[in-house]
């Protein structure tokens, strides 16, 4: 696949029962997750990264039960899992939600989900970030969980020597060459300095176009690791597209769905670089009780 490739808008409305992936791939398709992955082939994904909603308050969650809310993402895993190629992996993007004056561990809660469709835990990946709403009745949150799951302990795509970053001591000889295995907490390395990966919020120069938007450098990261060039890359709760550009970027096919039109067609243009990030209205952060 070459750079230039464009992505495309397409309306789920106009599937029908199944649907091939040479006609959907590099495009980013408006309509229910559910649905769309309900029609597409079995093992046809390499890679899925995503971030299911919060249940926090924001314009694009529903209202309904935490029950069904859990319901509903129960049926995307399982799909998830059926759609997933043999060696494929899922990034599974969550945090701590407040909900009737306590923090519910959305982490733990999904791992459980995960583990009854028979996934594999490879790493449970922290992401420290900085910014944010401050709260007044707990401590402030400032990290974020990404639980790496494979279908086959045995044979998943790993390819460590594209995400290894530069030893704290240079010059130990007991140092690998090519450089040190990333930890699972994560941080980046740059000009001798380690950096933290922040979110994207009001201030960053990555601005804000999506109020739970991914910073690029972690999505570089994940699929470097966990996929090959032409590889086809899935976020089914796409938002403002951040996983289709990245992966565009590096070479990948790639397939966003949203149910909301605004941010399908906002991740389209910034996809295919029609709109620079630092030109787009600044959204809300996370709400924080």
């Amino acid at each position: 696949m070459q750079r230039k490739t464009k992505a495309k808008l397409v309306r789920e409305r106009n599937f029908g029962n199944r649907v091939k992936m040479k006609d959907i791939y590099n495009s980013v398709i408006y309509g229910d997750a559910l649905l769309v992955m309900k029609r597409m082939p079995s093992k046809s994904v390499h890679l899925i990264i995503t971030s299911p909603s919060y249940e926090v308050g924001k314009e694009y969650e529903t209202n309904g039960a935490f029950k069904d809310y859990l319901n509903f993402h129960e049926e995307i895993i399982k799909e998830a899992k059926r759609i997933l190629k043999d060696n494929g992996a899922i990034y599974w993007n969550v945090a701590q939600t407040p909900k009737n004056k306590e923090i519910i561990p959305l982490g733990a809660i999904f791992y459980n989900i995960f583990k009854k469709e028979y996934y594999y835990l490879k790493n449970w990946i922290i992401w420290r970030f900085e910014g944010g709403l401050n709260c007044k009745n707990r401590l402030s949150g400032r990290y974020e969980n990404v639980l790496w799951f494979v279908k086959n302990p045995k044979k998943f795509i790993f390819n460590l020597d594209k995400i290894r970053i530069t030893p704290k001591w240079k010059n130990d000889k007991r140092n690998n060459p090519k450089g040190k295995n990333p930890t699972d907490f994560w941080e980046f390395v740059v000009d001798n300095s380690v950096w933290d990966i922040n979110r994207v919020v009001n201030v960053s120069k990555e601005k804000t176009i999506h109020p739970c938007q991914f910073p690029e450098k972690m999505i570089e990261r994940i699929i470097k690791a966990s996929s090959n060039k032409n590889n086809i890359v899935l976020d089914m709760f796409n938002g403002s597209g951040t996983t289709c550009k990245v992966a565009k970027d590096l070479n990948r096919k790639f397939i966003g769905i949203d149910k909301e039109l605004k941010y399908c067609k906002v991740a389209i243009k910034r996809i295919n670089n029609d709109i620079p990030n630092n030109n787009n209205k600044p959204a809300r952060n996370r709400k924080s009780k």
